[in-house]
C-alpha cells in the first residue's frame, strides 16, 4: 500500500541531476573538449604542412618572374641601341667612317693611330 502523505515527483530528481551537471562539467566532457581542440590543432598543422611547399614554389616563381623581367628589359634596351646604330650606319656617312676606322683599324693616308685599351669595368 501506498503512503498517502508521499508525493512522487520524478521531474524533481532529474532537475537536480541536471543542475549538478551544469555547475561542474564531468570528466568526460572535459576530455571531449580537450580532444576536440587537439583535433582542430592537428588539422590546422596538417593544412600548413600540405600548403607550405606551394607557398615556397610561389616565392620561387615570383623571384624567377622578376629575374626574367630584368633580362627582358636589358634585351629591349640593347635592341633599341642596335636599331639606332643600324639606322645611323645606313644614313650617316660620318658615323659610318668613324665606326669603320675604329672597329676595322682603318686609317687615312698620312695618319698615325694610337690606340689606348682600357680594361672593361664589367
Amino acid at each position: 500500500m501506498r503512503d498517502p502523505d508521499f508525493i512522487d515527483r520524478p521531474e524533481l530528481s532529474l532537475a537536480l541531476g541536471a543542475a549538478e551537471e551544469k555547475g561542474r562539467p564531468s570528466l568526460w566532457r572535459r576530455l571531449s573538449l580537450v580532444m576536440e581542440l587537439v583535433i582542430y590543432a592537428l588539422l590546422l598543422s596538417a593544412a600548413v604542412k600540405l600548403l607550405s611547399p606551394q607557398f615556397q614554389r610561389l616565392d620561387f616563381l615570383e623571384a624567377e618572374k622578376e629575374r626574367i623581367g630584368r633580362v627582358r628589359d636589358e634585351k629591349e634596351s640593347r635592341v633599341v641601341r642596335l636599331r639606332q646604330e643600324h639606322r645611323l650606319l645606313k644614313t650617316d656617312r660620318d658615323y659610318l667612317e668613324v665606326v669603320a676606322r675604329d672597329r676595322l683599324d682603318l686609317q687615312r693616308e698620312g695618319e698615325h693611330i694610337v690606340r689606348i685599351d682600357r680594361p672593361n669595368k664589367d
